[in-house]
């Protein structure tokens, strides 16, 4: 190359300007959930709580929230941000994908007494 064509041409930091293609990160890959397994014939929480009626959608969910994934509220989940929740019971974190943060219906207690309880739950 000619000095001409070295001082033309455009770096930054060293590398050209012009090739982005080394910039591209590996995109991210969700787990689809599975189904829960406490979600039917578990003893019931030492805590007295209420969920609610009808279902709503995850997104609608503030950080630190407790819902639970089935109708009958036998496990509790509380939620970390706005892909992730963790079990109470076990502890089991999980990640619910962008497509299925709007649209997972989920049940939120409405009512949670924690001085009823005897010993700690988790």
């Amino acid at each position: 190359m000619t000095d001409q064509q070295i001082t033309d041409r455009a770096i930054t930091n060293g590398k050209s300007a012009t090739n982005k293609s080394d910039h591209k990160g590996k995109p991210r890959e969700w787990k689809e959930m599975a189904d829960d397994p406490l979600s039917e014939g578990f003893d019931a929480h030492q805590a007295e709580y209420v969920i609610g009626r009808t279902q709503v959608g995850f997104s609608t969910l503030e950080t630190g929230q407790l819902f639970s994934r089935s109708k009958s509220g036998k496990t509790l989940y509380v939620k970390l941000n706005d892909g992730r929740a963790v079990c109470l019971d076990t502890r089991q974190a999980i990640e619910v994908s962008p497509q299925k943060r709007k649209t997972w219906p989920i049940w939120i207690v409405t009512n949670f007494n924690s001085t009823t309880a005897s010993k700690a739950d988790f």
